[in-house]
């Protein structure tokens, strides 16, 4: 009898006996339950190391991931664009804006293009869009405001692309550089393509996003499903052949807006607001690269030369434009301006020539009376009492610069695109039909007039330079 017992009445030790027995029963019951799913723990934690360990150590990652990879491209462009990242804490970059935006520094100052547009609004509960972020890291890195552009209403890399076609049109932008993660390339490739644009791929390798294989591997997944989604919308698909494209342009089944393909010589139209309202085509002979800026004078297209003429790598370019200058200047120092933009000219000419570019020269047209009652009734007292319109002092000075630039282009044997004559009338005053309401800014008719002037003449000039 077991010490337990002693002392204790026959039928307490009888139900101490049984008490005892049932717990050993309740434990033996509760272990035998608790085997299968320790068991099944192990098991299961084994599985999940073995998995890591073998997509970690083995070449199984880099299987899956491989079809959502495209290669990165070579070359310049019109553009870099930046897609969208992340911001953590208060407003600062997280690991794949910071990259993306290193990334897109690097190839701004390789030259392979003039200037960056990062993209992209505030996310979800971020008091800041992640495009201002990324650009005041660039601007810490370097990188002149005057070259920086910002989309800051985007929320997805669909969007990314759709809110940046007016901005891109404006700038006159078709080949662009895309800057992001290697695994979301093909997709955000796909987005702005799908608008229209020719894109040269450049990514923040895979590595350098992810930790592990793990890590690659759960962002391929998401990347795959996103990729399939956007598929199945049509966002990715190119655009039918004669679709309108961005700033204009028509864009084709390769789903480019250039107008010319790789290899084609490249111009560079260099000016102010006319030049930049110039839907210029290269006609399958040339690649047409829009560089015109509204609003500047010929000191401020000197001052961009490298950045939106030498970075292009062009064979010629195109210098239209100093009306601006006749405009902001005092009438008692227009001397002193005209001085001004004859020594820009020169310098554009030299810079040009210093980088293996072939300059060409552009007269500048004149200009007429806003399209009112009150000028036209303005003009004709004005007439009666032998004073000068304010339209024709100014157009004064414009002939006068013509006058100098036929005689530069003679001298310096350069193709002169002689503009101004080709919608004048004989008074030299714009013709009405070639003028927009204001009498300043050219309209559509008028464009076409100077496409069907200069388009023969800088087709001839490109392929006769080609045998040379």
């Amino acid at each position: 009898m077991s010490d337990s017992f002693v002392g204790l009445p026959l039928q307490m030790q009888d139900t101490e006996g049984a008490y005892q027995a049932s717990q050993g029963a309740g434990q033996r019951v509760r272990l035998a339950g608790a085997r299968p799913f320790r068991t099944g723990l192990i098991c299961g934690i084994a599985l999940l190391v073995g998995l890591r360990l073998l997509v970690n150590e083995t070449s199984l990652a880099e299987r899956l991931v491989t079809p959502l990879i495209i290669k990165d491209g070579r070359g310049t462009a019109d553009l870099i664009v930046v897609a969208g990242a992340g911001v953590v804490g208060d407003c600062e970059p997280n690991v794949n804006a910071l990259r993306r935006t290193m990334l897109a520094v690097a190839s701004w100052k390789e030259r392979r293009a003039p200037a960056i547009l990062f993209t992209g609004g505030r996310g979800e509960g971020t008091p800041c869009a992640v495009s201002r972020v990324m650009a005041d890291l660039a601007r810490a890195l370097g990188v002149p405001d005057a070259h920086l552009y910002l989309e800051t209403t985007s929320r997805s890399t669909r969007q990314n692309a759709e809110h940046s076609v007016p901005i891109l049109g404006a700038l006159g932008a078709r080949r662009l550089i895309l800057v992001t993660d290697r695994l979301h390339l093909r997709r955000a490739a796909g987005a702005f393509r799908h608008f229209g644009f020719e894109v040269i791929g450049t990514s923040v390798p895979v590595y350098g996003g992810h930790p592990d294989n793990v890590s690659m591997v759960l962002a391929a997944a998401r990347e795959t499903v996103a990729l399939l989604y956007y598929g199945a919308r049509g966002w990715t698909s190119l655009p039918p052949a004669g679709t309108p494209g961005p700033g204009g342009t028509t864009m084709g089944n390769n789903g480019a807006g250039m107008r010319a393909a790789d290899g084609e010589p490249r111009v560079v139209v260099l000016g102010a607001s006319y030049a930049g309202g110039w839907d210029l085509p290269g006609a399958g002979k040339m690649t047409i690269v829009n560089k015109g800026a509204s609003g500047q004078q010929s000191f401020e297209l000197l001052e961009r030369f490298d950045a939106d003429v030498v970075a292009q790598q062009p064979r010629f370019v195109v210098i239209w434009g100093f009306i601006n200058d006749i405009f902001r200047s005092d009438r008692a120092a227009m001397d002193q301006t005209l001085a001004r933009a004859k020594a820009s000219f020169v310098e554009m000419i030299t810079r040009a020539r210093a980088h293996g570019v072939e300059p060409i020269l552009a007269t500048e047209v004149t200009i007429r009376p806003p399209s009112s009652w009150s000028e036209t009734a303005a003009g004709w007292v004005g007439g009666l009492l032998g004073k000068k319109s304010y339209q024709d002092v100014i157009n004064g000075h414009v002939l006068e610069m013509n006058t100098w630039i036929r005689e530069t282009a003679a001298r310096e044997k350069l193709l002169l695109l002689d503009l101004q004559p080709v919608v004048s009338d004989s008074s030299q005053r714009r013709e009405r039909r070639f003028a927009n309401p204001d009498g300043s800014h050219i309209s559509a008719e008028g464009y076409a007039a100077l496409t069907a002037y200069a388009l023969p003449l800088l087709i001839q000039h490109v392929s006769s330079a080609g045998n040379r």
